[in-house]
């Protein structure tokens, strides 16, 4: 459950003196609640709230800035953790504004990071079916999916941002380190089992490409949990040794994927990883209950290897 959820109306001049406002995403366990944010060019954008920890007034965080030319804007004491921020203009190639101009700073959580981000505005939050939503990677490599929303009497389309990109971007020493891991990668072939992966990031399809040739697996990677689904049911349950699968995707999420699986006797006994940003301990415990075999976290390509050796018959 998220709590003290405010709506576009609820942010003017007279609430400034509320310097937090709490999202309580710790409780949230739907994958599609998202925070509605304003970008500097006008446009509208989403995050989903189960990597938001809280909202924080911008003018009440006293932030160390670093020299220009770091994604990373500075350094502030958050909760007694020196957090990074950034500011999301300035890395999606949007025109970044004066300081003055920007109201919020979306404290995220996910993937073992913790970091702020500083946004215009916000509008409220929203529940995006996956059926709503339409690949926009190709259009743009920062972004997932294209949606519609409501603000006011008007529908307006909104972007959906790559957090894992995003994530990847910030961090480039985790990156780098991802990568030299997958390049340092020796291991005999664990199975001749196929291994069945699903994410709607092309960023960490590649990623988790290229070290699944590294250890040398059987493999077959899908953009949707649908498609993974549509190719199952082609497959010999036989063949199969592991399937992988994100957890919010936009027409067949990882719950989806796991209740399918579950349900079918001929499927039913393969393992199934949830390999996810996404995860509080709420959502995961529903995940293990649901049949999920492990959850793990994106882009650490130590603890996949793990789980894929654990798993995999």
């Amino acid at each position: 459950m998220i709590e003290d959820i405010k709506t576009n109306d609820d942010f003017n001049e007279e609430d400034d003196e509320l310097d937090i406002i709490k999202l309580v995403s710790t409780n949230a366990n739907n994958s599609n609640q998202y925070l509605i944010f304003n970008g500097s060019n006008g446009e509208l954008y989403a995050k989903n709230v189960s990597k938001i920890e809280e909202l924080i007034v911008y003018k009440d965080l006293e932030i160390a800035h670093n020299s220009t030319g770091s994604l990373i804007i500075g350094t502030a004491d958050v909760r007694g953790q020196m957090t990074p921020i950034v500011n999301f203009d300035e890395w999606f190639g949007n025109k970044v504004l004066d300081d003055s101009e920007y109201e919020l700073v979306v404290l995220a959580s996910y993937g073992g990071y913790r970091f702020g981000i500083v946004v215009k505005s916000v509008e409220y939050i929203v529940a995006i079916e996956p059926e709503d939503m339409v690949d926009n990677s190709i259009s743009n490599p920062k972004t997932t999916f294209i949606t519609k929303v409501k603000v006011g009497s008007e529908n307006r389309l909104c972007t959906i941002f790559d957090s894992d990109k995003m994530l990847l971007d910030i961090f480039e020493n985790s990156e780098k380190s991802n990568l030299e891991k997958i390049s340092n990668v020796t291991s005999k072939r664990v199975s001749e089992k196929l291994v069945l992966f699903a994410d709607d990031s092309k960023f960490i399809r590649e990623m988790v490409r290229k070290f699944f040739v590294a250890m040398d697996l059987n493999y077959k990677i899908f953009e949707d949990g649908k498609y993974l689904i549509e190719e199952l049911k082609k497959l010999n349950p036989n063949d199969i040794g592991l399937i992988i699968t994100d957890l919010e995707m936009p027409n067949l999420g990882g719950k989806e994927v796991i209740k399918f699986i579950r349900e079918n006797l001929k499927f039913n006994d393969i393992n199934i990883i949830v390999h996810t940003n996404m995860s509080n301990n709420i959502m995961e415990e529903d995940l293990l209950k649901a049949g999920a075999n492990q959850i793990i976290n994106k882009i650490d390509m130590k603890e996949l290897s793990q789980s894929i050796k654990k798993n995999i018959r």
